[in-house]
């Protein structure tokens, strides 16, 4: 009785270890970037996402591929170039609607959408001063 119970403790460490490290092993080759990054253009946006993975917001909920297939961490981690994952790669002048052509409208309409009506009864910022990065002005000589 007791080396049957040794045997299934033994199991069960070994099942454990074994699902950790690969679960390990998968968190190393999928890692959103760790520092909020920022969305160039005329009005620079700063996008953090570790505070949105941390909500439990899916990947899929932002990034997908051509025919519009979620992309999840597993399938992005595969990307030869992150590069790919930028809306203008397919949201561009050719694409077939023209609302959704330009990056503004994407951001705007995505992000707005998702912060509007928010998670688990808290919503998220919607003011342009709260995601748009504020310009310093230069000092003027004299003043």
């Amino acid at each position: 009785m007791k080396t049957q119970k040794n045997i299934t403790t033994i199991v069960a460490i070994t099942i454990g270890l074994t699902l950790g490290i690969g679960v390990a092993q998968a968190n190393e080759q999928i890692k959103a970037p760790a520092k909020a990054i920022t969305i160039t253009g005329k009005k620079p946006v700063k996008f953090n996402h570790t505070s949105h993975l941390e909500l439990g917001i899916a990947c899929a909920e932002c990034h997908h591929d051509q025919q519009h297939n979620p992309r999840t961490a597993e399938t992005i981690g595969a990307l030869p170039d992150s590069g790919i994952l930028q809306c203008a790669t397919c949201h561009n002048s050719d694409f077939t609607n023209p609302k959704l052509q330009k990056r503004k409208i994407i951001f705007h309409t995505n992000c707005k959408t998702c912060h509007e009506a928010g998670l688990n009864g808290k919503k998220g910022p919607t003011k342009c001063s709260s995601c748009h990065i504020k310009k310093k002005r230069k000092a003027i000589e004299g003043c």
